[in-house]
């Protein structure tokens, strides 16, 4: 969710430019490209995830395109029923394609982690996080503290 969040707002960002106070009029505009850009994890847009077909552009229905030019009302009403019934089985292939490519970028972490043992006595910098206001970094040597500490 946060992920999303930040690449509307980024988005938002990068259309206003200098001009802050139209942001209102932006948001559709921006929703509109996250919901039709196709994700790489799943190789689907959210859009067809959620409605089982692709989007039509705005611009197809102002320019004549074949799309449209075929377009037949009675077809189309089927043609969306269908899509309807099989959406369930193109959310499953799409969670598929999601854990593969989870399982693909895990993999390749994994392939540059260098693990590092440490012996007793040996010195590590350890954080610590009690503090939020003045985050602190001690020197230990076997669970213990020692005098040199830094903030």
């Amino acid at each position: 969710m946060e992920v999303s969040n930040r690449t509307i707002v980024n988005g938002i960002k990068k259309r206003l430019g200098k001009a802050k106070g139209n942001w209102p009029e932006e948001i559709p505009k921006v929703l509109w490209s996250y919901r039709t850009t196709l994700r790489t994890s799943t190789q689907e847009t959210p859009f067809s995830l959620t409605y089982g077909i692709e989007a039509m552009l705005p611009m197809e229905l102002t320019v004549s395109t074949l799309r449209v030019a075929n377009a037949d009302e009675e077809s189309n009403t089927q043609d969306l029923r269908i899509n309807l019934d099989i959406l369930e089985e193109k959310c499953k292939k799409s969670e598929m394609r999601k854990a593969a490519y989870k399982h693909a970028i895990e993999r390749y972490y994994n392939q540059r982690v260098k693990e590092k043992a440490f012996k007793v006595g040996e010195y590590v910098l350890r954080k610590n996080e009690a503090s939020r206001a003045q985050p602190q970094a001690n020197w230990a040597q076997n669970g213990k503290a020692l005098i040199k500490s830094w903030r």
